[in-house]
């Protein structure tokens, strides 16, 4: 059975010349998208350790940090 990967560079296969740049731009920002939420969330997890009070931070608590980030990166 193929792995999601080996679909993925399948389909990528299929796709017709003129539309891969298309693709590699949909690719490369999900991607760089992806690292930033996961470096910003590392970011956190290094900073609450400074502070003991949010050492033990909800999910919920979590999640409105989150959503405090997205807006300020628009």
């Amino acid at each position: 059975m193929a792995s999601i990967k080996e679909k993925l560079i399948n389909e990528v296969k299929k796709i017709p010349e003129d539309k891969i740049a298309e693709l590699y731009n949909v690719v490369h920002l999900f991607r760089l998208e992806a690292e930033n939420k996961k470096a910003v969330k590392d970011r956190r997890k290094e900073v609450v350790k400074f502070f003991g009070i949010w050492k033990d931070i909800s999910a919920q608590e979590s999640a409105v940090l989150d959503e405090i980030q997205r807006r300020r990166e628009k």
